[in-house]
């Protein structure tokens, strides 16, 4: 608007009819919910640039594997084919170590037949002549004890009597005594003389020399009773004794006839104590070495994991690394996962003798070789009653990432190669 003077450029009508126009003023106004938008989408990209920077991403390897026990299983082999004609064990058992679990008759005789007849008589004659050296110590105990004690009888019988003899000897004593002490009263008052008197003494002495003879003869008696009363005791320790040796060689002889008898029977024994795992065969079966007959869980051991990992999943696996095992016999999704921890890696991979006698896959099929890792389980679960050979899946934590260094890893790749 350009002013001259006091005067407007523009008639009042025509500034008044530009300010009512039928469209009606503009007016610009911002809604209050787009502040609110606005403030949650800045919230919202620092939360994810937070999640980002702080978050963590765990890379993981899910592998397969099974229970073993760390002292590892015992198999019950057979020495040769037979077989089984008893069987002594059961699933879950405790045996003891020497047990006899399998009784096996073989399918072969080791010795030819004429040799085998001689073997037989041989011992049959070894064990009849032990026999009757049993019965023969038996039977001279009963006369030794039988003639000691008539020798202890026939000494207490002469015992009596010398103490019968000793008692009339001390009477004789006395009554010399008394006349001794008369004829000595008869020379004080000189009616007799000297000799007499002495002659008394030396009787006197005479009887009591005689007196002392009774009673080492009884001493001499005492001794030989009291040495034949303990060869009479000792008569039965000394038999027993004798016998015992006597019985263990017919013992040895009866175990030796038991093993050449035509049968020839061969008795399987547990190697050491423990719980029985399984039992392989039964009753009627043929066996041979290349088959075991049952499997032994050594006394004290612990269950523990054995998994079996490619190459391409081992190489950030150590030692205490966490691990979250599914067994096959318990599904997860009603029991959970269990927790372990990794005790060692095997450094050379497991040979293909090895991994055919597991069974497993070498790395899903890919022929990939596979390491062994042993796993500790933390707390087993009661609620599940866990075996030696159940199979299981588990996932073992191989590193832990940064979001953010994940994300932007090619660029960091990239970077490196460059």
């Amino acid at each position: 608007m350009v002013v001259t003077g006091t005067r407007p450029l523009f008639r009042p009508e025509a500034v008044e009819a530009q300010r009512q126009q039928w469209l009606g003023r503009v007016q610009l106004a911002r809604p209050l919910a787009l502040g609110w938008i606005t403030a949650g989408v800045v919230c919202t990209a620092i939360a994810i640039g937070a999640f980002l920077s702080l978050a963590h991403y765990t890379r993981k390897a899910t592998v397969s594997g099974v229970l073993a026990p760390d002292r590892g299983l015992i198999r019950l082999v057979p020495a040769d084919a037979g077989t089984v004609v008893e069987r002594r064990v059961a699933v879950g058992q405790n045996v003891q170590a020497g047990q006899t679990l399998f009784t096996l008759a073989l399918a072969r005789q080791l010795l030819a037949d004429p040799v085998q007849s001689q073997v037989r008589h041989s011992l049959d004659e070894r064990r009849s002549s032990l026999a009757a050296a049993v019965q023969s110590q038996q039977s001279l105990e009963r006369t030794r004890l039988a003639a000691l004690d008539r020798r202890l009888e026939a000494l207490a019988i002469e015992l009596g009597r010398l103490d019968a003899e000793a008692a009339l000897q001390q009477q004789r004593i006395g009554l010399a005594q008394q006349a001794q002490a008369r004829l000595q009263q008869l020379q004080a008052d000189h009616f007799i003389s000297a000799a007499q008197v002495q002659t008394k003494s030396e009787e006197l002495l005479g009887l009591e020399a005689a007196a002392q003879s009774l009673a080492r003869q009884k001493a001499a008696l005492q001794r030989d009773r009291a040495e034949i009363e303990g060869e009479r005791r000792a008569l039965p320790l000394v038999t027993g004794s004798t016998v015992g040796g006597i019985e263990r060689d017919l013992a040895q002889a009866d175990r030796e006839a038991a093993e050449q008898d035509a049968d020839r029977h061969l008795l399987v024994r547990a190697p050491q104590a423990g719980t029985v795992a399984s039992v392989l065969a039964d009753v009627g079966q043929s066996v041979s070495p290349a088959s075991a007959l049952a499997t032994i869980v050594p006394a004290g051991a612990q269950l523990q994991a054995q998994l079996y990992a490619p190459g391409s999943a081992v190489g950030f696996v150590q030692a205490g690394q966490s691990v979250r095992m599914r067994y096959e016999a318990f599904p997860y999704q009603k029991y959970g996962q269990q927790r372990g921890h990794v005790l060692d890696v095997s450094r050379v991979p497991l040979g293909a003798a090895e991994l055919a006698a597991l069974a497993l896959p070498a790395a899903g099929g890919s022929g990939e070789p596979l390491f062994l890792i042993t796993v500790a389980l933390d707390r087993p679960a009661e609620t599940m009653p866990l075996a030696a050979g159940m199979r299981l899946q588990a996932d073992v934590v191989l590193e832990r990432r940064r979001l953010v260094e994940w994300l932007f890893e090619p660029l960091l790749g990239l970077r490196r190669r460059l």
